[in-house]
């Protein structure tokens, strides 16, 4: 019965990680085109490129990992019905610290910020970990979030 009940706990805790750790992707931006004239309402010129640091995101991966080692190591402690709550502590606290020990890991990330003054006059930013191999006076479009040269 104890050994089912530290497998269900397990169990439980991992989904609830792997539910915790979904990723929400942007929104989609559209190119339209305008009647005849071909023009879209994304495109136009680059006037700045820019390298910048980004702050990483949480880490699914390190955080399940996490979680299991905190598993683990709680269903060590405790007795009967103590040790199921203690595997589920250690779960949760483990997932956690290794949620945050693969936000610090390897510094922050390179992305690149660019501005382009659109045909119509407005200004747009995009910022985007690929290099967009841009440069002022390109004429670009913007798709899916990312800037393309035209």
């Amino acid at each position: 019965m104890q050994t089912l009940l530290r497998h269900l706990a397990v169990v439980g805790l991992i989904s609830v990680l792997a539910l915790l750790s979904g990723c929400e992707t942007p929104p989609q931006r559209q190119v339209v085109y305008s009647g005849s004239s071909n023009r879209c309402e994304q495109c136009g010129v680059v006037s700045d490129v820019r390298q910048i640091q980004t702050q990483k995101g949480s880490s699914p991966l390190g955080m399940v990992i996490g979680g299991i080692a905190g598993g683990v190591i709680g269903n060590q402690f405790g007795g009967g019905s103590g040790k199921a709550l203690t595997t589920v502590a250690g779960a949760v606290a483990g997932g956690a610290i290794g949620n945050q020990v693969g936000k610090n890991s390897g510094g922050p990330d390179v992305a690149w910020q660019v501005t382009v003054k659109l045909d119509d006059g407005r200004y747009a930013t995009v910022t985007q970990a690929a290099d967009p191999q841009v440069r002022p006076g390109d004429y670009v479009q913007i798709r899916d979030n990312l800037v393309y040269r035209l």
